[in-house]
């Protein structure tokens, strides 16, 4: 049996050139609010609605210094969960809200400052089956593999 293979259906460029790194908590609020926030998309491969609140501003502009590749990523984060994969689920931490039910984990490739590299984009699920877009993502360089 033969393992089917993910192909991305679009995979967006951003550049990081246009970030002032001392000021991506500005940039981060500025792009999710005027961008993001309160709107809903819906990813191809689970045909789940994800919605974007303001807590995921929030965590992502104050949360741990995120690098500039996580920054710039904002920019196209409707886009990729739109096309990302759905990868696995996470169980609930220990100090999640009671109405938690776990993490969706998704992967996405975007190029960033000319390069591909593989995201990994989480989403919190509830109880009451929505999911919401969870402030977690991470950049990974893209390793190419030779036969």
């Amino acid at each position: 049996m033969s393992e089917k293979k993910y192909k991305q259906s679009h995979i967006p460029s951003i550049t990081t050139s246009d970030i002032n790194y001392k000021d991506r908590a500005k940039f981060i609020k500025e792009y999710y609010t005027k961008n993001l926030q309160g709107k809903c998309i819906v990813n191809q491969h689970l045909a789940l609605k994800i919605y974007f609140t303001s807590a995921g501003k929030y965590e992502l502009a104050y949360g741990r210094a995120p690098y500039l590749k996580k920054v710039a990523v904002i920019q196209c984060i409707a886009e990729l969960l739109e096309v990302a994969e759905y990868n696995n689920f996470g169980i609930r931490k220990e100090n999640d809200p009671k109405p938690v039910l776990g993490y969706l984990n998704f992967k996405a490739k975007v190029i960033i400052d000319g390069k591909m590299e593989s995201v990994r984009i989480s989403v919190l699920l509830k109880k009451d089956g929505k999911a919401y877009y969870n402030h977690e993502i991470s950049v990974k360089k893209q390793t190419i593999s030779r036969i």
